[in-house]
């Protein structure tokens, strides 16, 4: 708590003026004295005139460093927190983490009014610089009415692969489907808990074209220089996104140009639709037409893949028949996907890659086409993230959206895995999805810790161990470059700003009752924080992982400070 006080004053007296002066600190909880390096805007940027002045946000590529380029010209390693919001569940102690967060700000009327302008106070002590997805709409600055006035930038989230499944507030011309619901159990025996969708179907662009004109949540936004730039969709909801088998995962996504061969070539209706006006599945489509381009002739994809259609077209009915659309998985040649098609001739194999390529780009080039139409002044973020479950996505997808967003999105839990992300998405800005876990030491302390294979999150048994994991990742994230020497790195976002009682999962800087892990006020004992606010009142007293991230994050922006003079 001292650490984040001590921060706090050196903010009030620095202000916005001059340049940062740089000393050589290691990342890290070790030393002594508090890292020097504050920013050098409003915005967070640290490194001055990068840039001519714009308005809103930029990456750049400075020397050998990808950086953020603030409206004023300024570089800016982003420091982002995810999910900036309090929770309505009923927690262990009884009551909702919104009604004692209320309570400590001091109740109706005003309570939200000065959470919102105490909270963003708060990340901007901790060295955080940016509000990242899923964060309370409160908290935004900007000129619109309402807007809060304690500043920090915000990046917002769009979720049409989603929400356009059953046309959610009537965006679209109707909704597009999902491949997975039409594939056939018995050949398709993986997860179906999530979705993906139609890309090539005209109701997805339609749906993403309304998404950008009606969203509430932008309306009064674009133009605003305090929104870094706008995500497309949640990678949770682009099942086959997430990662494939080159390289060792918790959890493996299936190959979606697989997973379009053996889906039928139309859905009359689904469990979220009851009837489609339009059954034609658009993607199975697609691969027919590239298939048929390629090819020529059936009898020469037949050769190719050693396989025995009789059209490209359906002969006899999706599951009967013996043409190319009629596959639903039960013909040898095409394999199947638990072991990730490794019976099937090599040239299906890379035909199916190099569709995936071309089903990726889809998505990617309506999504930030779109975003683009309609908002060309702010920073395309692709999915929130890519890779996740300790592994890596597939490559035709990195590629697809390196060919298309400003910052790719990914987690990266080796360098391996981080080399490999730069590299199939070219030569773009990274910027990392990150999370540690200590439930023992936390307001979870009754529930078990989620084990995965490999261990993903990490895991700590302590606050003051989860701190000293934080502060390591931030180094080898900074740290890290490429095979051509470039540190592709441009910031990382935190998962998350509050523990999660629905996975019962200790995510956050803060508990239920937003008492920050500082070793001060996740305590029994009550207190009060650096402005006055009642602390404390938790079941047992908590460990201190804050110190160890404001160190870190401070020693990031005063090492960037260092590196790009």
């Amino acid at each position: 708590m001292a650490l984040a006080l001590a921060l706090l004053a050196l903010l009030l007296a620095a202000g916005c003026g001059g340049r940062p002066q740089a000393d050589a600190v290691e990342i890290g909880t070790s030393g002594g004295r508090l890292p020097s390096a504050l920013p050098a805007d409003p915005y967070g940027g640290v490194v001055r005139n990068i840039a001519p002045p714009s308005g809103h946000f930029s990456v750049k590529q400075v020397g050998t460093r990808w950086l953020f380029v603030t409206p004023e010209g300024n570089g800016m390693w982003l420091l982002g927190v995810f999910a900036v919001i309090y929770s309505s569940s009923v927690d262990d102690l009884g009551t909702s983490g919104q009604s004692r967060v209320a309570a400590r700000y001091g109740g109706e009327p005003a309570w939200q009014n000065r959470w919102r302008q105490f909270t963003v106070k708060r990340l901007k002590a901790w060295g955080f610089n940016a509000l990242a997805e899923y964060h309370h709409w409160t908290l935004r600055a900007g000129s619109q009415p309402g807007a809060n006035p304690e500043k920090i930038p915000f990046i917002h989230i769009i979720k049409p692969a989603y929400y356009g499944l059953t046309n959610s507030g009537s965006f679209g011309s109707g909704p597009f489907k999902d491949l997975v619901l039409g594939t056939d159990e018995r050949y398709y025996t993986g997860y179906r808990g999530s979705h993906a969708p139609d890309f090539f179907d005209p109701a997805f662009e339609a749906y993403v074209d309304g998404w950008m004109r009606k969203d509430d949540g932008l309306a009064g936004q674009i133009g605003n220089p305090w929104m870094l730039g706008i995500s497309m969709d949640d990678a949770d909801n682009l099942f086959g996104f997430g990662p494939g088998a080159e390289m060792p995962a918790a959890r493996l996504h299936p190959h979606l140009g697989w997973i379009v061969l053996v889906t039928n070539f139309e859905q009359a209706g689904s469990p979220m639709v009851a009837t489609y006006s339009d059954p034609r599945v658009y993607s199975k489509y697609a691969l027919r037409d590239f298939l048929a381009s390629k090819y020529g002739t059936i009898d020469a994809l037949n050769q190719a893949w050693g396989s025995r259609y009789t059209s490209f077209g359906s002969d006899g009915g999706w599951g009967r028949g013996t043409g190319l659309l009629d596959e639903n998985g039960r013909n040898p040649w095409v394999g199947n996907e638990r072991d990730d098609l490794a019976g099937v001739r090599p040239q299906l194999r890379a035909d199916l890659d190099e569709y995936l390529y071309l089903h990726a780009r889809r998505y990617f080039s309506v999504m930030a086409g779109k975003i683009r139409q309609y908002a060309p002044h702010h920073l395309v973020f692709g999915p929130a993230s890519l890779n996740q479950w300790g592994g890596l996505t597939r490559k035709e997808v990195l590629r697809a959206a390196g060919e298309s967003v400003d910052v790719v999105q990914c987690a990266a839990a080796t360098s391996e895995a981080l080399d490999r992300s730069a590299r199939y998405a070219g030569n773009k800005p990274l910027v990392l999805w990150t999370t540690f876990i200590a439930n023992p030491d936390s307001d979870l302390w009754r529930y078990p810790m989620p084990v995965e294979r490999p261990q993903i999150p990490p895991l700590a048994r302590t606050q003051q161990e989860r701190g000293r994991m934080y502060a390591a990742h931030l180094e080898f994230a900074f740290n890290a470059a490429g095979s051509q020497g470039v540190h592709p790195v441009a910031g990382i976002k935190f998962w998350s700003w509050g523990d999660h009682w629905g996975e019962k999962t200790n995510f956050g800087l803060v508990t239920f009752s937003e008492n920050a892990y500082d070793g001060h006020e996740a305590m029994m004992a009550r207190g009060t924080d650096a402005w006055g606010f009642p602390t404390g009142g938790e079941e047992k007293n908590y460990g201190d992982f804050l110190s160890a991230v404001v160190r870190a994050n401070l020693s990031v922006q005063q090492k960037l400070a260092a590196v790009t003079r």
